[in-house]
């Protein structure tokens, strides 16, 4: 019996030590993969919080279920984000971060390597993409909100641009991604070299210039979760001498990923 309990004890110890010293699977190691959805079922919104600040948030339409938004006005289209009125689980889904929303181009997952943000520009609200990895590269127009009144925003999607859910091992999961299809824009999105990175709006009438948009966020901490269907999050402190959007301290209710 004796012998027995030594042996244990070192079995354990061993155990301690090797999970110390072998890397756990890395959540950059998982493939994923996407699938189409109905474009209709999706929606970009700019959330206004604070003094002149905006949050992105992707509310998705459960079909058959309670309406989650409706839509009024143009140039920009404001929303009404109906499911703050009621329970909204098992009737819309909603992301709020990187953890629920991210750049996927024609098949490549970008994660964390590309952030998305609202920036304030002319009258206008832009929601571009910024290279963490490469800072100098400038930044990705994804959409606009055509506009800019300080009330919830619809964020249409520049041509070539459209949403998609993440898929693994063939379960689709509640991750939206950001798509860009380069035969559809009729034009690759340049995402490794240092060449200035431009997409047409779906709107004539805005035409910004990506050069002009700051180059770099500031960074902070990332936070490393090893799931197949939760990426790593990242808090950004912006410095209060630019004018353009952060992250949202809204408490959200709930969020189905599912």
């Amino acid at each position: 019996m004796f012998k027995s309990l030594i042996s244990t004890q070192l079995s354990v110890l061993l155990l301690t030590t090797l999970s110390a010293i072998l890397p756990l699977p890395s959540a950059h190691g998982v493939t994923f993969q996407e699938t189409e959805v109905q474009q209709s079922d999706f929606i970009a919104v700019a959330q206004p919080y604070g003094d002149g600040k905006y949050n992105l948030i992707v509310i998705e339409q459960i079909q058959g279920k309670n309406q989650c938004w409706s839509e009024a006005g143009a140039n920009p289209v404001n929303v009404d984000l109906l499911l703050a009125n009621f329970d909204f689980s098992g009737h819309c889904r909603r992301s709020t971060d990187s953890n629920g929303y991210s750049i996927r181009s024609d098949g490549q997952d970008y994660g964390l390597d590309i952030l998305l943000d609202l920036v304030e520009q002319n009258g206008n609200l832009i929601l571009v993409g910024n290279h963490r990895r490469n800072p100098g590269q400038a930044p990705i127009i994804i959409g606009t909100a055509q506009g800019l009144n300080g009330q919830p925003m619809k964020i249409n999607l520049n041509q070539g641009w459209r949403f998609s859910k993440r898929t693994y091992e063939g379960k689709v999961l509640g991750h939206v991604y950001f798509s860009y299809d380069s035969a559809t824009a009729q034009t690759p999105l340049p995402l490794n070299n240092n060449e200035p990175t431009q997409t047409e709006a779906t709107n004539q009438e805005v035409n910004t210039p990506p050069a002009t948009l700051p180059e770099e966020i500031p960074q902070g901490t990332i936070q490393e979760i090893v799931s197949p269907d939760i990426q790593s999050q990242k808090q950004i402190v912006k410095p209060v001498t630019i004018n353009r959007t952060t992250r949202s301290n809204l408490t959200q209710t709930r969020w189905d990923r599912r």
